[in-house]
């Protein structure tokens, strides 16, 4: 199973846009992984429960091989009336880190022995001063989420210093690294790009996602934009193509549609 380890600034939206925009043909689950806990369940509209809390109570009826764990795991994945298949943290952050522990020891490293579905994971804000997620050792491929600070350019530039150290950190995983950058102000991907690069220690590839408040809006719940307008909204349409940028290179690269039309329906 690939791992896309979605991780920084806004990662539940990206990852709720990624799912909406993965290519046909392939499934992919996300996978709240916020030690924070999760919000993931409220913003679809679905009961807190099951959550990885109770896979991991379960975790006897895994067994030790890939496929009986994905089999027992799958049965327990929610269904969101958008379509969108998730795994769901508890939403209190001592549940949610419990739970995440427990599953790195075992379920994860049981799950990224195959190849289907794709898991975006969404791990949340990081510092490198955290304990490391196992998810990143896991995962095929690393996306880093920083959204700009566009009001100061002095307050871009501290949250830039912190985002090259996580990236130089997370460079050390051997995985393609992705950096999202969302807001075009007061740096361009360029900019940034070579900022993060200038020491030769990473390599990365820069991907722009725009400031988009009604995608985000409805994702988290809103209520009244039609399936027509939501496919035409900017991080939508972005999304799509950094979804076909990280998927497995297997996957047919066209963005399913029928996932954006149950999105807009389901609103």
């Amino acid at each position: 199973m690939s791992i896309i380890a979605v991780v920084g600034d806004c990662t539940t939206t990206t990852a709720l846009a990624l799912a909406a925009g993965w290519p046909s043909g392939h499934d992919a689950v996300i996978l709240e992984a916020d030690r924070t806990g999760g919000s993931l369940a409220a913003w679809l509209g679905t009961p807190a429960s099951p959550s990885l809390s109770t896979i991991v109570a379960n975790s006897p009826a895994l067994g030790n091989s890939p496929s009986t764990a994905w089999s027992a795991v799958d049965a327990m994945v929610r269904h969101a009336p958008s379509g969108t298949r998730f795994i769901a943290a508890p939403v209190r952050s001592r549940a949610a880190s419990r739970a995440l522990s427990e599953a790195g020891g075992t379920l994860f490293p049981l799950l990224a022995q195959l190849y289907e579905p794709t898991i975006i994971a969404d791990i949340g804000s990081y510092a490198v001063a955290d304990a490391p997620s196992v998810l990143f050792s896991l995962a095929s491929s690393i996306v880093v989420c920083h959204r700009q600070d566009a009001a100061s350019a002095g307050a871009a530039t501290v949250r830039l210093e912190r985002l090259a150290e996580l990236v130089q950190f997370l460079a050390t995983f051997g995985v393609p690294l992705t950096v999202a950058l969302i807001g075009d102000r007061p740096f361009g991907p360029d900019e940034v790009g070579q900022f993060l690069t200038a020491d030769g220690q990473a390599e990365i590839v820069m991907h722009s996602l725009p400031v988009d408040d009604l995608t985000a809006a409805v994702f988290a719940g809103r209520t009244g934009v039609s399936e027509r307008r939501l496919a035409r909204l900017p991080l939508i349409r972005e999304a799509s193509a950094l979804a076909r940028q990280v998927a497995p290179a297997e996957t047919d690269r066209a963005p399913d549609s029928s996932r954006i039309d149950q999105l807009g329906s389901s609103r």
